[in-house]
């Protein structure tokens, strides 16, 4: 990438058919700090709402349709169902990303220039590992960039993609996404020994990259959510103070909880169950 573009990472998207609720749920269960409210927006897929928030140190967005008009949110729900839509980067400079990106035989989509000087564009997920990536070129992006002091109850730690291929994906994002550590190198999970795992910083913003095993294993969850979804977004990863408390409100509600159990370092996780959180599976562990 050219040495003059910086990048640093903003917000993951979830496709919802109802912001209102989505948000209901989400801030029920966990501390959200509203960054910017329901606001509309007009882009080259289709005028949309959305409304983000803080979580963790890093940014939620939920986008819904414009009511009774189905557009591209829609669309991607039919297709997939409610769940994560895109990762969202902000570039001081968009045009030399989407050169490098166009010469190198990649898909961008969806470009657009305001008179602003804002500008946007999308990588494909078929040229980045199943994840739809915007990059949005902010004006005055060296100016102070105000984020909240580090939450006490709660850190965003990670999104995870499901790959066919870690060396492959993490070189992808290596190479287009400015890492700012290398993270850990492909291994296989020393937890349980079903998955592969590595993970990199880009743009300020831990992914993880998982894949099966170079064996056979009786639970290759990554092959049946590749076989079943394609590659992309698999889940976000949370560390959460008030562990017990929020397993506790979650159980009593009726929210389906699945995989309960220790690692073996005797760190307590869970995962809540897409089917109860608009189509994201939701890590938690214990602790900061």
């Amino acid at each position: 990438m050219a040495q003059d573009v910086e990048m640093r990472f903003d917000h993951v998207s979830i496709a919802v058919r109802s912001i209102d609720r989505a948000v209901e749920f989400f801030s029920r269960y966990f501390p959200m700090k509203e960054r910017n409210p329901k606001t509309r927006d007009d882009q080259v897929s289709g005028a949309f709402m959305w409304q983000d928030f803080w979580l963790g140190g890093f940014v939620v967005e939920f986008i819904e349709d414009l009511p009774d008009k189905p557009g591209f949110v829609t669309k991607f729900i039919e297709k997939h169902g409610e769940g994560m839509h895109h990762l969202s980067i902000e570039v001081n400079h968009l045009d030399p990303v989407v050169e490098k990106l166009r010469r190198d035989g990649n898909r961008v989509v969806d470009e657009q220039k305001y008179p602003s000087g804002s500008a946007t564009a999308f990588i494909s997920p078929r040229s980045a590992f199943g994840a739809l990536v915007q990059f949005w070129q902010v004006p005055n992006f060296d100016e102070p960039h105000p984020r909240p002091a580090p939450d006490a109850l709660v850190h965003f730690d990670h999104v995870s993609l499901a790959v066919k291929d870690i060396a492959k994906a993490t070189n992808f994002f290596a190479n287009y996404f400015t890492p700012t550590s290398p993270g850990r190198d492909p291994h296989v999970s020393n937890s349980e020994g079903n998955f592969m795992i590595a993970n990199m910083q880009v743009a300020g913003f831990k992914l993880e990259f998982i894949q099966s095993p170079p064996h056979e294993v009786g639970n290759d969850f990554v092959a049946r959510f590749i076989d079943r979804y394609g590659e992309g977004m698999h889940h976000i990863s949370l560390d959460l103070k008030e562990f017990d408390g929020t397993l506790e409100r979650l159980k009593r509600d009726g929210v389906r909880v699945v995989d309960e159990k220790k690692n073996r370092r005797g760190e307590r996780q869970f995962f809540i169950s897409p089917r109860d959180a608009f189509g994201v599976l939701v890590q938690v562990w214990d602790g900061i």
